[in-house]
This record gives structure tokens, sequence and C-alpha cells, in this order.
């Protein structure tokens, strides 16, 4: 039986034909894409242009052709973002049933990230790894937590790169308008982080054109998979380092709009939106601590026939699950040890904006911020036993509670680290941080210098400093604190100077200390990304990048 399947997206319209096996099995036989750009007209003017009307209705005739040159049985096709926010998108859809004989069915982000999912796993290694799965379309963003059995979170985000763009007042971005975004991304990621954390993940894989792209901008940096499997399940997987991403994104804004069009490896039309792109993807590494990302080449086109298949074949066998204890074992000892959630919540977001703008000074990957948030929520465990030398005493149970999912290494830096955050600073004669190697010394004294300041400006635990924006200068560090107006500081700003000790020493710089006021924080909301929120607009340029 073969199969097509339609996904009419923001940016690309794209046809798959499969043949599905008697035992549900799907082999795909051909495939053709084109790239409409719906979201142009959509986020401008919120309706669909004549113009892409047009260009949409001859992209689904020649996959209709293609369709009925191959006799398929049936014609699957669903239009997302643009079209379902469109106001004129009920009028496209009785447009393109009328003009191409193609029948759209406009599906929820929901929905979208479901059918992302069936397409995903046939291509992704799981096995008994849990994946976090991003999907980057030209409206949205779906974001799935997933492994070969089951679908465990989805959420759809209005984060997709022809909506980024319109942080861009030109071609050519500003400085302030690349760091804007970048923050922007960070917020809307960070709001639904918690419960993704909870769930845990073993990778991160990004499908849909934005991935692929960069991907191929990267080469040869690029990583193939060297693992076993079948061929083409291999030869869809890549893995991209967060390395070679930033570096990319530096080089990309470099550019003028003509030397990006020009650019090897990058369609010309994606000349723009591969901006927003770079810096969305740069933005969920950081955010979810991941060093690298796979590239996942199937993704809601494939999902539509998998769907079709799995509807029609219900014996597929699904693997066990698999799940990352990481995160849920350090909030298990935090809670069993009855430390201050709030406090060591808050300190562990004020170090890892540290962490990020430091980040050219100490050069450490993003699996060690991860380390550093995880010391940050660890790092008054000991008051469980004691408050007198209670950084010793959380040194002491993370060394002796078994941690689920760490190396070795990993729980010495972490208790360390622990160790490190209040009195005496590392010293090679210490009993514990002697035996490290020198790797892992610097790593220590790296990380504890930022804990030492993060736990400092919550002194009183009122979580008065909302974010920390970070400039490097060459004898100085300059750190400003974001809190509301009228806030009262001076015992934070009394404990952080006493504790920036380390940090001075490490980077070999003074430590300097401001306030600039912030209006109070909204209500919580769904994740956004308008413009027109000023009070977004002002927290974006405290969180971070160095300046």
């Amino acid at each position: 039986m073969k199969i097509a399947s339609i996904d009419c997206g923001t940016n690309s319209f794209h046809l798959m034909i499969g043949q599905i096996s008697a035992q549900g099995q799907v082999e795909v036989i051909d495939r053709q894409k084109d790239m409409v750009r719906l979201g142009d007209s959509t986020f401008r003017g919120g309706v669909i242009s004549p113009e892409s009307f047009a260009r949409a209705a001859e992209a689904l005739r020649g996959f209709r052709r293609l369709c009925d040159s191959h006799q398929v049985t049936a014609l699957l096709a669903v239009a997302t973002s643009a079209t379902r926010e469109a106001i004129n998108g009920g009028e496209f859809v009785r447009a393109m049933r009328d003009e191409t004989g193609v029948d759209l069915q406009v599906i929820t982000g929901e929905e979208e990230a479901r059918l992302i999912y069936l397409g995903a796993r046939s291509v992704l290694p799981l096995g008994n790894r849990r994946a976090l799965l991003f999907d980057i379309g030209g409206g949205s963003v779906e974001i799935m937590v997933c492994d070969a059995r089951e679908l465990y979170f989805q959420r759809s985000l209005k984060l997709g790169v022809l909506r980024l763009l319109q942080f861009f007042g030109s071609d050519q971005p500003t400085i302030d308008e690349r760091a804007q975004l970048a923050e922007s991304c960070h917020r809307a990621l960070e709001k639904i982080a918690a419960p993704i954390q909870r769930i845990g993940f073993d990778f991160v894989a990004i499908s849909a054109g934005t991935g692929r792209v960069l991907a191929e901008l990267c080469a040869p940096t690029v990583q193939r998979l060297d693992a076993t499997g079948p061929k083409d399940k291999l030869e869809r997987s890549k893995l991209v380092r967060f390395s070679d991403i930033y570096s990319l994104e530096q080089r990309l804004f470099a550019m003028s709009p003509a030397e990006r069009q020009r650019l090897p490896g990058l369609d010309p039309r994606r000349s723009d939106s591969i901006l927003p792109g770079v810096v969305l993807v740069r933005s969920l590494l950081e955010v979810f601590h991941a060093d690298e990302y796979m590239l996942c080449e199937a993704g809601l086109r494939e999902g539509l026939v998998f769907d079709y298949a799995q509807k029609n074949r219900p014996d597929i066998q699904l693997s066990d699950e698999f799940p990352d204890l990481r995160r849920r074992s350090v909030v298990s000892l935090m809670r069993r040890c009855q430390a201050r959630e709030a406090h060591a919540s808050h300190v562990g977001r004020l170090s890892l904006d540290l962490f990020r703008g430091l980040r050219p000074l100490h050069g450490l990957a993003n699996s060690d911020g991860e380390l550093l948030e995880f010391a940050a929520l660890l790092h008054d465990i000991g008051f469980y036993i004691t408050a007198s030398k209670h950084h010793k005493h959380g040194q002491y149970l993370i060394e002796n509670v078994a941690l689920s999912g760490f190396a070795d290494e990993e729980i010495k830096v972490l208790a360390q680290c622990v160790r490190y955050h209040r009195k005496a600073t590392p010293k090679d004669n210490h009993e514990g941080f002697h035996q490290l190697s020198e790797a892992l010394r610097r790593k220590v004294r790296l990380l504890a210098s930022i804990l030492r300041v993060s736990d400092g400006l919550d002194r009183t635990n009122r979580q008065l400093v909302q974010a920390i924006r970070v400039r490097i200068q060459s004898k100085d560090i300059e750190l400003t604190l974001a809190a509301p107006d009228g806030s009262d500081l001076e015992l934070e700003l009394w404990s952080a100077r006493r504790k920036a000790d380390l940090m001075a020493e490490v980077f070999r710089r003074k430590v300097r200390f401001h306030i600039a006021p912030l209006p109070p924080s909204p209500s919580d909301t769904e994740p956004t990304i308008a413009r027109d929120e000023p009070w977004l607009n002002d927290q974006a340029r405290f969180r971070g990048n160095a300046s």
C-alpha cells in the first residue's frame, strides 16, 4: 500500500510517499519539497497573502501530480502554525481543496508534536535512551521528551524562525537585536525547563530544515554516530557540537546579506531565517546544558505515514523506557535534606547567568554548567546535619549518598563545589581537593567561584536579584544586578563582595557590582516573544552572554 503525506508548514511544504508492508513497516519511495514561506505574510499582517496563495497552489499541484504517478492509495495532508493563526486560514484551506484537490487538515501544536514524535522515533537510535526532541519550524517549535515507547512531554512554542525575524530591523541585525533575541529565547525555553528536567533525557535531537542546514554549514566538523544498526538510520544520525554552532553564529552575523546568500550549502531563500535559527539552537543547547545535538531528518511528514501504519498495524513493537534520573536524584536529595528549595533554585539560576556571561574567560562546556546548577541545588543540604560547617557536611552527603546517573568524577566535582561555596577557598593541600587531577581542580575552582557569588547575592533568601549581566574588561569583571526598583540589596552586596575573593583570584580581575532597577515581574503566562512587552525587553539586557 502506498501512502502520501503532505506537510504544509510555515516555511516549506514537504511531500513524502511511502510503501507500507503487511508488517506495518514503511519504506520511503519518493520525496519532494518547495519553500512557500506562508509565514512571511501571516506574521506581518495576520493573513496569508495572494502571492502566498499562488505559491502554495503551485506546490500542491506539483505534489498531486507526483502522487498520481505513484498511484497512492491515500493522501494525508496537514497545515500547521501559519495556517492555524492566519485570519483567512479557513479560506486558504478551501482554496487549496478547490484548486488542487488536496484536502488540508489544520492540526494543533500538540497534535503536530505527536506526529513528529512518530516520525522521529523511526530514525533516532533510541533503544533504551530518552531524547529531548525539537522540531524547528517557521512559525513554532515543537518540543518533546520521548523514548522508543512513549511521548512523555509535548509543547508547542511560538519560536519559529520566520516569526523570530521580527526581532530584526534589517537584513543586518545589530548586536542589541541579536542579544534581545537570545534572551527572549532563553526565557521562553526556561519556562518549560523544569518539567522536562524532572522527566529527564539522555540526549538532544533537532529535526526539520534549520537543524539540517546548520549541520551542513558546520561540516566537516559534524560527527557521524559510530554505532551498529540499519544503514539508513545511521546515515540520518549526525552529531553537531555546541562549539561549532557557537562559532557558526559568530561567522554568520559577521557576514553581509550578500555574503550569506552566496554561502555554500545554504539555500539563498534561507539566508535571512538562518540567523534567528542559529541563535535559537545555541540558546536551547545552553538552557538544557547540552554540548551537542543529534540531527534527526524525519518529522511530521514521516509521522503522518507511521501514524496511519500504527493505527492499522497495532502489533508494532515498542522498546522499554530507560529514564535519565540525574536531575531527579539531585532534587530528591535536596528535599530529603529539607534544604530551602526556593533559595537553592534561585542560586542555581543566578549561577547559570554568571556561567554564561563568563564563558569567554572559563571556556567550560555546557555540561559543566549543569554540574554547577546541581551544586547550587545541593549547596545547603549540610544544614540537615548541623548549621556549623554545613559546607563540609554537604560534601560528605554528596560523596556518600548514591546519586543516580553520575560518573565518579562528576560526584567529586559536585562535592568539592559544595565544600567551597563558603568559608575557605580551595588549596592544593586540602584533602579531597588535592586528590583531584589538575583539570578537575581548575574546574572546581571556576565553578565554586561562581557559586560563592551567586549564594551571596541571595543572602536574605528573598530572591531580590532577578538576573545578572556580565561585562568583562581587561582588569575588571562588572556584574550588573537587576532587581525591582526600591529593593534593599545592602546585605546581598555585602555578602557577595566578601565571597568574590575566589572569582577575583581565578579570573585575575577585580569584581565590581552595580545595581539596575527593574519593574516588578509580570504574572507567569504562556511563553511569548512579542516585541511589545516592555518588561521582557528590559529584562533581556541582563541575561546570558557577556558584553
